[in-house]
């Protein structure tokens, strides 16, 4: 594993269930212990009920308007908010209000990286 910098603005960038995934740290970068990648969702984008087996998630809110559950817990988050999400619990969301919302959303161990990029569409520049 070696030090790396990602310029602002710099990642590779996946279109994966209408959300835009720009990937600033891949498993395979930090030996799968954690990825980190940001994502631009659109107003009204609603992500259903799912469950990451043996990967934690989390959010870090940059703009916009989170909504949602984990577990029995339902939340709200909007920016500077971060967010747990524990590994092998329920959790969905949806962007909530008129704007997007963007987040840095980071994993560990490293998976949820690989479905985006294997299953998601590549985007240029």
């Amino acid at each position: 594993m070696s030090f790396f910098v990602r310029p602002a603005g710099s990642g590779d960038r996946y279109d994966f269930d209408g959300t835009t995934f720009t990937v600033k740290a891949e498993g395979g970068d930090t030996e799968g212990r954690v990825a980190v990648m940001e994502q631009e969702a659109p107003a009204g984008l609603t992500v259903p009920a799912h469950t990451h087996e043996g990967e934690d998630e989390m959010f870090y809110v940059l703009e916009g308007e989170l909504a949602g559950f984990c577990g029995d817990e339902r939340w709200t988050a909007s920016a500077g908010a971060f967010l747990f999400l524990p590994r092998d619990v329920e959790h969905g969301f949806e962007v909530v209000g008129d704007t997007p919302a963007r987040a840095l959303t980071i994993v560990g161990p490293a998976r949820f990286d690989a479905l985006v990029m294997s299953q998601g569409r590549r985007l240029d520049g």
